[in-house]
């Protein structure tokens, strides 16, 4: 069993509403429509934000997530898809310049059997990763080890998606 980590901040997006659309059930709609830094957000486009994942495999673990609340690729509107794919790139170069990072995981997790925990809510991954990066404390102690905290992460990333 993984160890749980309470993060009593986060109970104001579930409680959120943003101009009378309530967003309580979706936390990727409430993220959305929080402009705090706190929330971790690199970026706000027109269509998607990027944000860093709270729980993140590695430092530097963002997320790309449209504003539409729909849950497959298929369903996106053309121009909320083409900010989508433009703001992956622009996510890989800002990764690559404050990371060096030497490869990446890219990619969705469409429907609850393909491992989303929010399936309803469409969100893109990029995870920078490094040859030998495989951490023994996630399979004998059920935990990851970081060796930056997320604030540190928000601030060596917020500069680089201007």
């Amino acid at each position: 069993m993984i160890d749980q980590l309470w993060a009593g901040w986060r109970r104001s997006f579930i409680e959120d509403t943003d101009g009378g659309r309530n967003v309580q059930s979706c936390v990727l709609c409430a993220l959305g429509a929080d402009e705090g830094d706190e929330t971790f957000v690199l970026h706000r486009g027109k269509h998607n934000y990027v944000v860093l994942n709270a729980f993140p495999y590695a430092p530097g673990h963002m997320m790309v997530v449209p504003y539409q609340h729909v849950g497959d690729v298929l369903d996106l509107e053309d121009e909320v898809y083409q900010e989508t794919t433009d703001l992956l790139r622009i996510s890989l170069r800002a990764l690559r310049k404050a990371y060096d990072p030497e490869g990446f995981n890219v990619g969705a997790n469409l429907g609850r059997a393909g491992g989303a925990a929010f399936d309803d809510h469409l969100h893109f991954h990029v995870v920078p990763r490094w040859l030998g990066d495989t951490n023994f404390m996630t399979a004998v102690a059920s935990m990851r080890v970081l060796p930056e905290s997320l604030s540190a992460t928000h601030a060596r990333l917020k500069g680089l998606f201007v």
